[in-house]
C-alpha cells in the first residue's frame, strides 16, 4: 500500500510540475485566467442510495489542450486526484466517470458522476484546476441510507386526449411509466379491453412493442408501440398499464388515449368525383350554347341547298 501511495504521489506531482511547466514557459500567450462558474447546484448535493449523483464543475478560460491546465477531482481526505480531466485514476471507484462537455470556446465543464451512489460515497469532493495559479472549490456529498420513494405515475408521450393519423400511415405511442422505488418491470398494452399482441390476427405482422429504461429518470420506464400500417380497424381506445413484480403492494396506475384514423384515400376520392362533376357540368354550360349554334347553322346549309335544288 505504502508503494501505491508513493506511486501515485510521483505521478501527480509530475503532472503537477509538467503541468506548471508548461504554464510557466515564455513563448506561452494564453493570458486568460481561468475561473470556475456558477453551475446553480450549490456546495451540498444530497441523493438518496442508489441515486446517481452528479457533481458539477464548471471552468471558464481554460484554455487550449497545449496550454497544459488540467481539472482533476479530488476526494478528501486523501490529496491524491481520482481523476484528471477524463481519466480515472483511483481503481477502487469503479462507479464513476467524468462527464465532460464544452458549453462555448471558453467555458466547459467536468462534472463527476457517481452511480448508483452508497453512503460510503459521501464525503467532500474538491474539483481543482491546476494552473498557474491552482483553484479549487469544495462540494459536499450525502448519500442517505434510503432508497428514493416516488409516487408511481404513468403517461402517453405527447397525447392529451387523442391522436389523430392518416389512414396507412405508421403510428407510434409512447407510454412512459415511473414506479416508487425502480423501474416497473413491464408495460403492457391493450387495444379496447385486449391485449396487444402480434399473436393477435389483427395485428400479426404490423406491431413492434419495445421497452427501455429512461436515461436521464432510472425509475422510469418506456414502451413504444409501433403500428408500421394503420388501418381503419386501429381506431379506438388505448390503454397503457404498467406492472410491478418485486413489490405487489404497489398499485400501479393506468392510462389511455384515443386514436381516430383518418380515411384519406376515401377523402380525396370524394373530392375527386366532386371535381369531375363540377368539370362535366362546366362543360355543358359553356359548350350548349355552341352545340345550339352549330346546329341552326347546319339546317341553314340544308334549306339553302334545297331552295337551289328547286330553281335549278
Amino acid at each position: 500500500m505504502i508503494c501505491s501511495l508513493e506511486a501515485w504521489k510521483y505521478i501527480y506531482s509530475l503532472i503537477f510540475v509538467l503541468n506548471l511547466g508548461v504554464v510557466c514557459q515564455t513563448t506561452f500567450r494564453y493570458t486568460d485566467t481561468p475561473r470556475f462558474l456558477d453551475t446553480g447546484q450549490g456546495y451540498n448535493v444530497t441523493v438518496h442510495r442508489g441515486q446517481k449523483a452528479e457533481l458539477a464543475c464548471k471552468v471558464e478560460n481554460i484554455g487550449p489542450k497545449e496550454v497544459g491546465v488540467a481539472v482533476a477531482w479530488v476526494k478528501k481526505p486523501n490529496p491524491f486526484p481520482i481523476a484528471i480531466d477524463t481519466e480515472i485514476f483511483d481503481p477502487a471507484m469503479k462507479n464513476i466517470r467524468i462527464n465532460h462537455e464544452r458549453h462555448s470556446h471558453n467555458s466547459q465543464s467536468w462534472n463527476l458522476v457517481i452511480e448508483h451512489a452508497q453512503p460510503s460515497d459521501s464525503g467532500v469532493y474538491e474539483c481543482q484546476v491546476t494552473s498557474k495559479t491552482p483553484l479549487s472549490f469544495d462540494i459536499n456529498l450525502h448519500v442517505l441510507d434510503s432508497p428514493l420513494i416516488l409516487e408511481p405515475s404513468i403517461d402517453i408521450v405527447d397525447v392529451k386526449d387523442n391522436k389523430i393519423v392518416n389512414l396507412y400511415d405508421p403510428l407510434t405511442l409512447t407510454c412512459n411509466s415511473t414506479g416508487s422505488r425502480g423501474p416497473p418491470d413491464a408495460i403492457d398494452w391493450f387495444f379496447e379491453g385486449n391485449l396487444v399482441t402480434n399473436r393477435d390476427q389483427h395485428w400479426k405482422g404490423r406491431i413492434l412493442i419495445t421497452k427501455r429504461v429512461h436515461e436521464e429518470h432510472p425509475f422510469s420506464l418506456l414502451s413504444d408501440l409501433v403500428i408500421s400500417r394503420t388501418e381503419m380497424g386501429d381506431q379506438g381506445r388505448y390503454i397503457c398499464r404498467s406492472t410491478t413484480y418485486t413489490d405487489p403492494t404497489s398499485s400501479m396506475p393506468t392510462i389511455s388515449a384515443e386514436v381516430m384514423i383518418l380515411n384519406t384515400k376515401k377523402t380525396q376520392r370524394r373530392r375527386d368525383d366532386v371535381s369531375k362533376l363540377e368539370q362535366k357540368e362546366r362543360f355543358v354550360e359553356n359548350s350548349g350554347p355552341r352545340v345550339g349554334s352549330e346546329i341552326l347553322t347546319f339546317f341553314m346549309f340544308v334549306i339553302a341547298g334545297l331552295i337551289q335544288l328547286e330553281n335549278g
